[in-house]
């Protein structure tokens, strides 16, 4: 048992966790989308509907694992050790918490759309929700921010200023 201080990540553990996360979730979509092609193919008459949104679904899961894989993009140095990792992908408060949401939610699509092809409406959810995280955090706090309050100093000079103008014209 160590003693003292835990010590805190490394950038060799947050690149080896960035791998896993990226190789499982890449794992999960091609199970899932691979699992229903092949049963609409095989089993169900897949119609347009469906093979529409196994496309936008699969669509999704790709741009998803592209953006989390270029996320972490490593810097090594000349001994060829990790300098620099990337974005912690595990970490909550980045933007692989949501692409990481996506796939989940691409993935359940997926699968409940084996009993029903209209599952896939799950995904109008996505743009629902970046809706409103964006308004949560960047548009409401934008537009009802109290306005800026002006110093007594400030208010002189600008009168005086309007004075000078006003008696030479």
């Amino acid at each position: 048992m160590q003693k003292g201080k835990q010590a805190v990540r490394g950038q060799k553990q947050i690149y080896e966790e960035n791998r896993s996360t990226i190789f499982y979730y890449s794992l999960a979509s091609v199970c899932t989308a691979a699992l229903v092609a092949c049963l609409n193919v095989t089993i169900f008459t897949g119609t347009t509907g469906l093979w529409t949104g196994w496309v936008i679904s699969c669509s999704l899961q790709i741009f998803s694992i592209a953006a989390m894989c270029f996320m972490v993009k490593s810097v090594r140095n000349e001994r060829n050790h990790i300098v620099d990792a990337g974005i912690d992908l595990n970490d909550p408060q980045t933007f692989g918490e949501y692409c990481k949401d996506i796939i989940i939610l691409c993935c359940l699509a997926h699968l409940l759309s084996i009993a029903w092809a209209h599952f896939y409406c799950i995904l109008l959810t996505l743009p629902i929700f970046a809706m409103y995280k964006l308004w949560v955090g960047f548009l409401g706090p934008w537009f009802f921010a109290p306005a800026e309050e002006k110093d007594d100093s400030q208010d002189k000079k600008q009168r005086r200023r309007e004075k000078k103008v006003f008696v030479r014209h």
